[in-house]
């Protein structure tokens, strides 16, 4: 089969279902994988048209197997009367490519298996008993009654049960059921295993493998949390973002928002390509504090952005110089507090919230924008000059430590980016 054909076949069975959960506010409608700038090259696994292509090992896109010849079938009689293609389909609607050769997978054809399956253009014999476990649909489907046919699905190759999915991530499914219990900790302890825990994770899903999926996904969220680095050569946050959607599991959505904030705070990856990702995934948490740290830095490099990210910042800029000058115009309302003198109290508020505004000589300086660092910058110096102590001075700082908390929510500074 030729490399076009497996990229059809690939883009058909990824193709997403109308019934595919749509959690936590991520949108994948009419969606690409964005196309990235900034700290990553061409090489990036972004810039991929293949998603499930591990740019670690060459021979990923396609496991290792054995040629076999096809059976013959009426599709093949139909072949040799010279039939055309669609008289071929006709003759055989169940297969997507009539002239495919169809091979054995080299690790999980076993000799004592006693189910055949045909994945795509791959031959997998099996046990049932471990196809069967965990309540999957394949406990459902060995259960049916059957037939008094002289030979029932899944006993020989040439009537195998068909199932339309990619051979390399079934055969990772396969794997995580007949692994050993070292072998499986191996794995969980590994960040060069994502692209293989998430085939795990995508095909316990599909098939309804509820322990094995718990597990995949726990392990992710292991490795995001704590060794899984984003760089050029790593794994591409979509396939992340995209299995926490398909799983509905928000913990790792979340570890996964965490470690690319974190990785852009420490100059890991740049701002615009955070940018790109969360406008391409629609996730609002990351677009918020990703739009305001380009502003606040300047806009030196908004000439590279797209136009509808430089017109986002401009509305972003006028938005956030309009509000600070709301906000510092006039003291906040105080948090509630036990005090003797509300009068007093207010008066002296107003006074130490105009003082805490002076700016700090030792301290750099801070952008005229950057709303959060000033407000940080005025808790800092309430905190050193301790005037009026006091259940008072207490709420006065807790009133400001608010403030800031409340607009560093990414979902919070994103309101300033839209029109």
């Amino acid at each position: 089969m030729s490399d076009s054909d497996h990229d059809s076949v690939d883009a058909h069975i990824d193709a997403p279902s109308a019934a595919s959960p749509q959690a936590m506010g991520i949108t994948f409608a009419n969606i690409s994988p964005p196309t990235v700038g900034g700290d990553f090259d061409d090489a990036s696994p972004l810039k991929r048209k293949r998603l499930d292509i591990d740019d670690n090992d060459p021979d990923s896109e396609r496991p290792h197997r054995l040629f076999i010849p096809d059976e013959p079938s009426s599709s093949a009689s139909a072949l040799d009367k010279g039939k055309g293609r669609a008289d071929l389909a006709e003759a055989n609607p169940s297969l997507t490519r009539p002239y495919a050769r169809k091979v054995r997978d080299r690790d999980f054809y076993l000799s004592d298996g006693n189910v055949v399956l045909l994945v795509f253009d791959t031959y997998f014999k099996v046990h049932q008993s471990r196809l069967a476990q965990d309540g999957s649909i394949f406990s459902t489907m060995f259960s049916l009654p059957q037939t008094e046919q002289s030979e029932v699905d899944g006993t020989s190759e040439s009537r195998p049960i068909h199932f339309i999915d990619k051979p390399k991530r079934f055969a990772s499914l396969l794997w995580a059921l007949y692994a050993l219990p070292a072998e499986l900790r191996s794995i969980s302890e590994s960040p060069e295993n994502v692209s293989k825990l998430i085939d795990i994770a995508k095909a316990a899903q599909r098939y309804a493998f509820k322990s094995t999926e718990a597990w995949a996904l726990n392990c992710l969220v292991d490795i995001v949390k704590s060794g899984f680095r984003i760089s050029k050569r790593g794994i591409n946050p979509w396939h992340i973002f995209a299995l926490a959607s398909l799983c509905n599991c928000d913990e790792l959505r979340k570890a996964m928002i965490t470690k690319i904030k974190d990785s852009a705070a420490a100059g890991k990856v740049a701002y615009p390509w955070v940018v790109l990702i969360a406008d391409a995934l629609g996730i609002q948490e990351l677009q918020g504090e990703a739009y305001y740290k380009l502003v606040i830095r300047g806009h030196e490099g908004w000439t590279e952005l797209e136009e509808s990210v430089v017109r986002r910042l401009y509305i972003g800029f006028c938005k956030l110089v309009t509000f600070k000058d709301q906000l510092f115009a006039d003291p906040m309302p105080i948090i509630l507090h036990e005090c003797t003198g509300p009068g007093p109290c207010r008066a002296r508020w107003a006074v130490q919230w105009k003082e805490s505004q002076a700016p700090d000589p030792t301290q750099p300086a801070i952008p005229s924008v950057d709303i959060v660092g000033q407000l940080k910058a005025c808790a800092a110096n309430l905190r050193r000059n301790r005037v009026y102590p006091g259940p008072c001075h207490d709420a006065w700082l807790a009133t400001i430590e608010a403030k800031a908390k409340e607009l560093e929510d990414g979902i919070r500074l994103y309101q300033f980016f839209i029109s």
